[in-house]
């Protein structure tokens, strides 16, 4: 039996251990590209969500702005002396007082 000299042989272990820890740095490279490219498709999701939200709400105040002047423009006329005395007229009988059934009240 002869031996053999250890001290020739190359280790098996630090032969694997090696290129492990030369992929190591790598592979942390890799996963921090992933998680950033992650992160930029994401906030570029949300912005366009916000951008797409923002045009429906401003849609909807141009559409309340319509119905708001629409709006008041109906109530400008409701409010006409004529349109009130015409109704009161019509609807209710009322009429002008004579000359001599107006009371002057002073304080």
């Amino acid at each position: 039996m002869q031996l053999l000299d250890t001290r020739a042989l190359p280790r098996a272990q630090s032969a694997v251990v090696l290129p492990r820890l030369r992929l190591l740095p790598l592979l942390a490279l890799i996963a921090a590209v992933c998680l950033v490219s992650v992160f930029y498709v994401w906030s570029r999701l949300e912005v366009t969500r916000h951008e797409y939200a923002i045009a429906s709400l401003e849609g909807r105040l141009r559409a309340l702005s319509r119905e708001h002047q629409a709006l008041s423009l109906e109530v400008e006329s409701l409010k006409s002396p004529a349109r009130i005395g015409q109704l009161a007229r019509r609807d209710l009988g009322l009429q002008m007082p004579d000359p001599d059934q107006i009371v002057i009240v002073r304080r």
